[in-house]
């Protein structure tokens, strides 16, 4: 599933992760960063003079890049002091680590209160596709939506994050394969129109077929 994370989904992905990414972090963590490459989408979203930390299991595949930190460690025990990180980014990790509820709670620990967790997954899921009316899709925004997909889509998310202690805030997902747009496709009629302020269009719900799927979760720690 993490070959869908690469081309050509790659632009999808950066859009989809700094539309929920907020501008102000001071201190930012990428947790499964990788050689770094999504680390740098990071780097150029936090603020100016922001510390950009990635942190990977593996050593061999870290690749020092100017303006990043990174480091080899554990997700289940991470080298951070308790509440000094602005923002978390985990991209299609969270499935590979080995005890996924104590790595939420170290990601919990390290980040301060109100600080914002988003999260992206890529899985096979049974969706039951929208083909929305033509003016409809004449007037959808390129950039991605504040909406969540149909069909309670992506809900164990939520519950694997509220379960732990964290606030789940928002849940997007977008087609990776077939039809277009990504996004819209997995979007109740009802809620798009409500969001565009324009009339109510019906649309064709199509019966449940397995697509790949890509997950944008967000999250953030409750004040204390």
């Amino acid at each position: 599933m993490i070959t869908f994370l690469h081309e050509p989904y790659l632009e999808l992905l950066q859009q989809a992760m700094l539309a929920v990414t907020p501008t102000s972090a001071k201190v930012a963590l990428d947790l499964g960063c990788g050689d770094g490459t999504k680390t740098c989408w990071l780097y150029e979203r936090c603020a100016d003079s922001a510390l950009i930390i990635g942190i990977d299991r593996q050593a061999a595949v870290l690749r020092q890049r100017p303006g990043l930190a990174l480091i080899a460690a554990d997700a289940a025990d991470l080298p951070l002091r308790d509440e000094c990180v602005d923002l978390i980014w985990c991209i299609a990790a969270l499935p590979l680590f080995t005890d996924q509820q104590r790595a939420l709670r170290e990601m919990l620990r390290v980040l301060r209160g109100g600080g914002r967790l988003v999260l992206a997954t890529v899985g096979e899921y049974w969706v039951r596709l929208r083909v929305h009316a033509d003016e409809l899709v004449a007037i959808l925004p390129s950039t991605p939506l504040p909406l969540p997909p149909a069909d309670g889509l992506g809900e164990e998310w939520s519950l694997l994050l509220s379960g732990v202690g964290w606030q789940p805030l928002q849940i997007q997902a977008y087609l990776l394969t077939g039809c277009e747009p990504a996004q819209a496709t997995l979007i109740d009629s009802d809620t798009l129109t409500t969001y565009l302020g324009c009339s109510p269009m019906s649309c064709v719900v199509d019966e449940p077929q397995s697509r790949h799927v890509l997950l944008v979760i967000s999250a953030c720690k409750p004040y204390a």
